[in-house]
């Protein structure tokens, strides 16, 4: 009886350090979605931004040639 007492205080201990992992990821991973978010802002580029580009580009290429 003694052993599966030890067996059984090993396996919920096991089982409270597993959910300390999982709770230590799942913080990780919103850390990480939320600098992906904020990249996501900075490289985003709107469609008039984006049509700039490209006359400024045929314009050089004009110019340039």
């Amino acid at each position: 009886m003694a052993f599966e007492s030890y067996m059984l205080i090993l396996f919920g201990g096991v089982i409270v350090v597993q959910q300390f992992i999982i709770y230590l990821m799942f913080v990780r991973i919103k850390q990480l979605l939320n600098e992906i978010d904020a990249i996501e802002g900075k490289i985003k580029i709107t469609d008039n931004e984006l049509d700039n580009l490209i006359q400024r580009v045929e314009e050089f290429k004009r110019i340039g040639m």
